[in-house]
């Protein structure tokens, strides 16, 4: 296989994984107890601490996965933003 598909699927990969955890941790938060010591239960083992930093870092790292894939794609892209401007 070669070396840019190779960077293309596992680019894909982890843009999917991060968006399933960014809406796996978003729909966990939104649904978590609000009020005086909610931050103090325990959901699947960890505290609303722990799932607002892992919902955060999975938004950072889906972004650099993201500005990376348009990197990767630049040609598409600006075939794509050429395309659509001369329709204008």
């Amino acid at each position: 296989m070669k070396l840019a598909k190779i960077r293309r699927l596992v680019l894909f990969y982890f843009m999917v994984l991060s968006g399933v955890i960014i809406a796996f941790t978003g729909i966990l938060l939104y649904l978590w107890p609000h009020g005086p010591k909610s931050g103090q239960l325990v959901i699947l083992g960890f505290q609303k601490s722990f799932w607002q930093d892992v919902h955060t870092y999975a938004a950072i790292f889906g972004v650099v996965a993201i500005l990376l894939h348009l990197i990767e794609n630049r040609r598409c892209v600006k075939l794509y933003v050429r395309e659509t401007l001369r329709g204008v």
